[in-house]
């Protein structure tokens, strides 16, 4: 066995030899030994001030007695609230709040910490100077940010921490005041509204040019920063708050109760609470329990009974009285045990001697009777139960309990960890809040930075990264303002510098950071292996890198998850952001290793090309990264578009990193560059991620008129796509001569529909129409010949020839149409779709087609398919052609449709506008069929004034007959008018002989409208 460390590692006392835990604090004294990693912390710098002359005139042995007793001291508040000592630095200490454990409010505790270090030293000096005359004075200094932490021995003082932060927080504690608390920039951030600062200071740092702002701690106030904090509008939860709205009704009404509100951090769940409570004319009283106070016995009860008497900030007498005036019928033993409880009793009176037991039934009868008596409604809301400490939390599940019987109700928000009392209170109506969907998490984005056309690429971002939680979003976005990436407000933002990644801002680190850190040792290296895999993982390539796994650990903390309808081995992370968390955390090193051993550990296949090409990428290796990269790409092409974009983007930054004597060097930076041109728009990219000026430029120095070919194809759907009509179909001209001087059919028939789809959306589909033929002719039957960017040209020609021919009225269109679904029916769903969009969305759209019982059964197959991909690309695209589908076949499917719109509409909004535009269309006429007329008007709108502005023809007609329709039902003042005006704008557009889509619109329009006239 072995020996007894001489302190325990926690607070630094010394142990009873043999012991097993410290009888000072109760931690283990033989503790795992802790992982070297990256953590988010606050730390802690404190100095006794004119210590030499201090040492000159107490001597050396009585200064040592004297930090001796300050670090002590210290030592039990840093302890109280979470943090570490760290450092004896002979005339003062540092400690950290964040490790070795990591804290989601690390810097509040600091801050909490400081100030009562700061009255410990008071306490200590009052009695030096009466003892020796000499002053004794404190500066302390708090930094928040990035360090690296790690075990070094077994002493008190056990861990290291090594980075820039280190030394920002010495330089706070030497701008400090004696007796105050100086923190950074970064510190005053993370507390914003929970403090009370004073004015900022400029502080100069050692190689820093200009000095920085540091700001004083006067105060901590942990209730004011529950207002303080401004939120945008609350998004997707209607729903929800009803249920609560409706309890409080039901409270008032004499039917009491609880109400549970559970979900994960971020999800919103104070801010459903805080909406709904806003208009209520009960009573509220509002109660925040705290990481730091869980250990503290009856402190949230406390806290809610101060609350409901208003006895805050009285004082005790005066609080005594008017307690005593409202609770009549009470004697006074129990107004004693309330007055204890509150922190209010007269010392000089003895406490009743009953045991704690007894003590707890007295205090909930005594309760139970107030909350009995009041003849008024209340609504009493406990937030972060899961950090209640157990009296109150027992306490409050036998208040809870009588509730029905009052006009009272309770409210318990907590996170899906918490499995105490108050999670299942009997009769309690549970609400547990999901990650906002594709449409509600776009919607939040707009709210959060607005729609100017530079932040559109960043919005998707943000709401991939953030992945349907609020605080997630809102902190990225406050993150990339403070960097300076956003310029302007919240709503109106611009984005000043291209994003390629989001990095995880602070505050969500910590939070994810505290809940990677409640796992063992053993635990948490199978949650970094795992990290290091990907999002997505296999149990067995776990193994292959550590010893064992503790793969059920993960699951049981909600961080992991079994993927649904896969094997029992694989898994995925809870939140993407989990994963960023735990590989991040990870020094390079370690990571390193880890990538190497995964390398060598997968069989060199195709279907693990992608993993085993982010190992050598990892690992540093560039040239087997590529060679990977590619591979993986070429595998993926058909099976998950978006997985094969990232391995080409990645394939380009390898050969980019090449070193510049490698004779391939130039081949190698255009081979990926033209796929990623050729494949953006079935991701949703914008022209210019396509990279296309680069490719030509480079394909132009090696003479490769192929592969600029191939990128210009994939460039001109891009811009077709997103809308740049004419500038789509002047380039399409120049890209046929490019393609035909080339001479080969194959390359023909796969790239000229490019010109084809450029052509129809700009409204000129006589060209479209000769386009398509060419494509015909030369594949002669041979529906793969050219798979070049498509797996079937000959489909996608069939089917944009049906278009043209019904855009200008010719007989065949529909035969055309279905012969192109038919010839894609044996191909990858991509393609499915996109010959079913013109039968199943356009034509059906503009009632040229009404879909049948055939329609039903074949896009519900497809949306199978299409499910069955996990791509979010053709998930997106079947969801749009069943929805459309759906309908417009029969009002009994209208649910089923718009959900599915509801589930496709992020992703639509990214992969095309004009794809988006469909949906808006769908969704005005729905507002308008359930009576929402104005906001059918205003979509309809704003779809009519989208196409103008940007050139689209192809879907004008349509959006004009909803507005109008809506119009005409509406009937409100110059409503008519604006119906005349809409048919007369859409008549007047110019088009090319022969074209008729807008004809038919216009012409039952106006009859419509002359019969309003009567």
């Amino acid at each position: 066995m072995a020996g007894t460390p001489s302190a325990c590692r926690q607070c630094g006392a010394e142990p009873r030899p043999g012991a097993r835990f410290c009888d000072a604090c109760g931690s283990p004294l033989e503790a795992e030994p802790q992982l070297t990693e990256y953590k988010q912390v606050t730390v802690l710098f404190a100095d006794v001030v004119k210590s030499m002359e201090i040492a000159a005139t107490l001597g050396a042995e009585r200064l040592r007695e004297l930090m001796t007793e300050l670090v002590e001291r210290s030592g039990v508040v840093v302890q109280r609230y979470g943090g570490t000592m760290n450092q004896f630095t002979g005339d003062g200490f540092m400690a950290l709040f964040g490790a070795p454990s990591a804290l989601e409010d690390h810097a509040l505790r600091a801050c909490l910490a400081a100030l009562d270090i700061q009255s410990e030293t008071h306490a200590m000096a009052a009695d030096l100077m009466r003892r020796d005359g000499i002053a004794l004075g404190l500066r302390v200094g708090l930094n928040s940010g990035e360090v690296v932490v790690g075990e070094i021995d077994a002493g008190p003082m056990h861990y290291t921490v090594s980075g820039e932060q280190v030394g920002l927080a010495q330089r706070m504690e030497s701008a400090a005041e004696p007796g105050g608390v100086m923190l950074s920039e970064s510190t005053a951030r993370l507390v914003a509204g929970d403090v009370t600062l004073g004015g900022p200071q400029l502080v100069r740092i050692k190689n820093i040019a200009d000095p920085i702002p540091a700001h004083p701690l006067l105060a901590v106030d942990g209730e004011r920063h529950r207002s303080a904090r401004t939120d945008c509008r609350l998004i997707g939860r209607e729903r929800e708050r009803a249920a609560i709205e409706a309890a409080i009704k039901r409270a008032r009404d004499g039917c009491g109760g609880s109400v549970t509100v559970v979900g994960p951090p971020g999800i919103g769940k104070s801010r459903l609470v805080r909406e709904s409570i806003d208009t209520v004319k009960s009573a509220v009283t509002e109660i925040y329990c705290e990481s730091h106070t869980h250990d503290i016995p009856f402190h949230v009860v406390a806290r809610a009974v101060r609350k409901a008497e208003t006895v805050g900030g009285l004082a005790p007498d005066e609080a005594r009285s008017q307690i005593r005036r409202r609770l009549t019928d009470r004697d006074e033993q129990d107004l004693l045990l309330l007055y204890d409880l509150l922190g209010i009793r007269d010392a000089t009176v003895p406490m009743p001697d009953i045991s704690p037991d007894a003590r707890r039934k007295r205090l909930v009868e005594i309760l139970k009777g107030g909350v009995a008596a009041n003849p008024s409604p209340a609504v009493y809301v406990v937030e972060d139960v899961h950090w209640i400490d157990a009296v109150s939390e027992g306490l409050l599940a036998e208040l809870a309990a009588e509730l029905p019987r009052t006009r009272s109700l309770m409210i318990f928000t907590f996170r899906p960890e918490y499995r105490g009392p108050l999670s299942h209170v009997d009769g309690s109506h549970t609400i547990a809040l999901e990650p906002l969907n594709d449409l509600q998490s776009a919607e939040l984005t707009a709210e959060l930075l607005g729609r100017d056309p530079s932040v559109a690429e960043l919005s998707r971002l943000i709401s991939e990264r953030a992945s349907g939680v609020p605080f997630f979003a809102e902190e990225i976005v406050r993150d990339l303002a403070e960097q300076g990436v956003l310029t302007g407000t919240r709503g109106a933002y611009r984005c000043t510098t291209p994003v390629a990644d989001i990095d995880v801002p602070a505050t969500v680190q910590a939070a994810l950071g505290a809940r990677i850190d409640r796992l063992g040792v053993r635990a948490k290296r199978a949650l970094h292996a795992a990290a290091v895999i990907g999002v997505q993982f296999n149990a067995d390539l776990v193994r292959k890198l550590i010893a064992d796994d503790e793969l059920s650990d993960l699951v049981e903390a909600e961080l992991i998850d079994h993927v649904a309808g896969a094997s029992d081995a694989e898994y995925a992370f809870r939140h993407p952001l989990i994963q960023k968390v735990a590989y991040d955390s990870q020094l390079r090193a370690d990571r390193s290793k880890l990538h190497r051993r995964l390398a060598a550990s997968l069989e060199q296949v195709d279907e693990n090309a992608a993993l085993l090409a982010s190992q050598w990428e990892a690992a540093g290796d560039f040239g087997q990264a590529y060679v990977w990269h590619m591979r993986a790409g070429s595998w993926l092409n058909y099976r998950d578009h978006s997985a094969a974009y990232r391995s080409w983007l990645r394939a380009r930054d390898a050969a980019d990193r090449l070193p510049a004597d490698d004779t391939d060097r130039l081949s190698k930076r255009i081979a990926p560059r033209t796929v990623i041109c050729a494949t953006t728009f079935r991701v949703g990219g914008q022209p210019a991620e396509t990279g296309f000026a680069e490719l030509k430029e480079l394909t132009t120095r090696a003479g490769d008129k192929r592969s600029l070919a191939i990128g210009m194809a994939g460039y001109l759907t891009t811009l077709a796509f997103m809308s740049h009509h004419g500038e789509a179909s002047e380039l399409a001209s120049e890209f046929v001569t490019l393609v035909e001087s080339i001479g080969d059919p194959a390359m023909t028939v796969g790239l000229m529909c490019a010109a084809a789809q450029a052509k129809y959306e700009a409204g000129e589909n006589s060209e479209c129409l000769a386009f398509a033929d060419r494509v015909i002719d030369l594949a002669e039957g041979d529906a793969a010949m050219g798979d070049i960017v498509v797996a079937s040209p000959l489909a996608w020609a069939y089917t944009l020839r049906g278009t043209a021919k019904m855009c200008l009225g010719r007989d065949g269109w529909l035969a055309d149409m279905d012969a192109g679904r038919d010839l894609a029916a044996s191909f990858d769903v991509q393609s499915r779709c996109n010959a079913a969009l013109y039968k199943n969305v356009l034509a059906t759209q503009y009632r040229l087609y009404i879909p049948d019982g055939h329609d039903l059964a074949f896009t519900a197959d497809l949306l199978r398919a299409g499910i069955e991909t996990h791509d979010s690309t053709p998930m997106t695209l079947v969801r749009l052609i069943r929805a459309v589908t759906l309908l417009n076949h029969s009002p009994e499917h209208r649910d089923e449709g718009m959900d599915l719109l509801t589930e496709a509409y992020g992703t639509l909004a990214r992969l095309s506008a004009g794809l988006r535009r469909f949906a808006d269309i769908e969704i005005a006429r729905h507002r308008a069929a359930i009576g929402d007329l104005g906001g059918a008007v205003a979509l309809a709108q704003a779809t009519i004034d989208e196409q103008f502005a940007t050139g689209e023809m192809i879907s004008r007609g349509t959006a004009t007959t909803v507005l109008v329709e809506a119009l005409l039902r509406r009937r409100a003042n110059g409503d008519l008018d604006s119906a005349r005006a809409a048919i007369d704008r859409l008549a007047a557009v110019p088009v090319e002989r022969g074209f008729v889509l807008h004809k038919g619109p216009v012409e039952q329009l106006r009859r419509q409208l002359a019969a309003a006239y009567g």
